[in-house]
Formats: C-alpha cells, sequence, structure tokens
C-alpha cells in the first residue's frame, strides 16, 4: 500500500509540474499580441482601402469594429493566434443591382438586403441596371423602398434562364413599375411587368420568349405587356 502511495505521490510530482508548465505555455501564446495581418476572403473590393481603416490596430474586436464601417463589408471575423498574425476573414456583399443616376453615370450598386457600396471598384458586375427616382448615394444605408427591397429579394431566387433575359428596370413616380429590356442579340424588348407578382410574370415572359421570340428570327417585339391578369398584349417591331 505504501509502495503504491509513494509511485503515485512520484508520478503527481513529476506530471504536475509539467501540465502547469505547458497550461501557463499556452496561455502566454494565446495572450501574445499579434504584430501582423493576413486579410483573406477580399475578392474584388480595394483592400488597401480595408488596411487604412485598420491602421496598425491588431486587437480582433477593434478591427471588426473598424472594418464593419466598410460600404463592401458585410461580415467580419478576426483572430489573433499564437503565431503573433491576426487573420481577419472578410465577407464582401454581392451586388444585386447597379442604380443608374439622372446624367447616365453609374450611382451605387445594391446588395440584396438593399446596402448601398460605391460603384467604382477594382471589379466589374454583370447585374440589371435599376433607373429612376432612386435614393442618393449613403454610406453603410440600405434602401427604404419597399418595391426596390423586394426586387432585390426576388432577384437571387431566379433561375440562369431567366436572369438572362434581364438588362434593366426602372422605378417610376408611382413606385417601380419593371420596365425590362430583355435583350437578345439584336434586339432589347420593354417588358411592362406592373406591381405585383413579378416571379410568376417572369417565367411567363420566359415561356413566351422561347415559344414566340426566339424561334422566329424575323418576329420581334417592341413592347410586351404582362400587367393584366391571364393577358400578354404585344407590340411587334414592324419587318
Amino acid at each position: 500500500m505504501k509502495r503504491r502511495q509513494k509511485r503515485t505521490l512520484i508520478f503527481l510530482a513529476i506530471t504536475l509540474p509539467v501540465c502547469v508548465g505547458g497550461i501557463a505555455g499556452w496561455s502566454y501564446l494565446w495572450q501574445r499580441p499579434c504584430t501582423e495581418v493576413e486579410m483573406i476572403g477580399v475578392e474584388y473590393t480595394d483592400s488597401a482601402s480595408m488596411y487604412q481603416l485598420i491602421d496598425s490596430i491588431f486587437n480582433p474586436q477593434l478591427v471588426v469594429d473598424r472594418l464593419q464601417r466598410h460600404p463592401w463589408v458585410q461580415g467580419v471575423r478576426a483572430i489573433c493566434y499564437p503565431t503573433g498574425t491576426l487573420q481577419v476573414e472578410i465577407l464582401e456583399r454581392q451586388p444585386r443591382l447597379l442604380t443608374i443616376a439622372e446624367n447616365g453615370r453609374p450611382a451605387y450598386y445594391l446588395d440584396t438586403f438593399g446596402y448601398m457600396m460605391p460603384a467604382y471598384t477594382q471589379a466589374a458586375f454583370d447585374v440589371p441596371l435599376l433607373r429612376g427616382d432612386t435614393s442618393p448615394y449613403r454610406a453603410l444605408s440600405s434602401i427604404t423602398d419597399p418595391a426596390v427591397r423586394n426586387l432585390l429579394a426576388l432577384l437571387p431566387r431566379l433561375p440562369v434562364r431567366i436572369d438572362s433575359l434581364i438588362s434593366e428596370f426602372e422605378v417610376t413616380g408611382n413606385g417601380l413599375t419593371m420596365i425590362m429590356r430583355a435583350a437578345s442579340i439584336d434586339q432589347a424588348t420593354v417588358v411592362h411587368l406592373g406591381d405585383t407578382a413579378w416571379e410568376k410574370k417572369l417565367y411567363r415572359l420566359y415561356n413566351f420568349w422561347e415559344q414566340q421570340v426566339r424561334p422566329h428570327k424575323d418576329r420581334t417585339f417592341e413592347v410586351i405587356d404582362l400587367r393584366f391578369r391571364g393577358q400578354i398584349i404585344t407590340k411587334e417591331n414592324p419587318i
């Protein structure tokens, strides 16, 4: 019995200092201040503008707070690793529409949630244009027009075959009267969708386009009107 107790005491005398030392060492490493930044997840935003926001700050919480002020940042996570590297993971906003100002120049992008992002980036995006009476640009603000927000929520749900027909939309004084230009190689057709049931009408448009437009190279439409329930009113271009 005494031998067993003696062996236990010897084992504890050896292992306890090792465990305590290991815990202390590991704690020291995780408390070690970071001295460099590694940023990942940045694909099309100017990373220099993000580093300017950080401005030699290595505190993870402060870095997150600073980067959330960037208009192209949807989410951010920062972790200070024992190696001394602060890893910053960026989730960028995905543009869905590009608003066009009255002078015809790009004004700003809108993401799915209606947030505004500067129009000029180091990347170009193949997204529909939005013309008409839109709000002025305000950094870190979301657009309030409910019709535009509904449109932004709809666009990600559309399949590629329908999305490929869309070129632009237009806002009018009566809200969002969606005037879509379904562009092919040599024609653009204005499509009136009204202010309700846009998704169903877009599917009807696609079926009509595949049956009545695409197979007939000599038949072109100037206007397709889907505002009336159960009807498709068209105006053909004269041959």
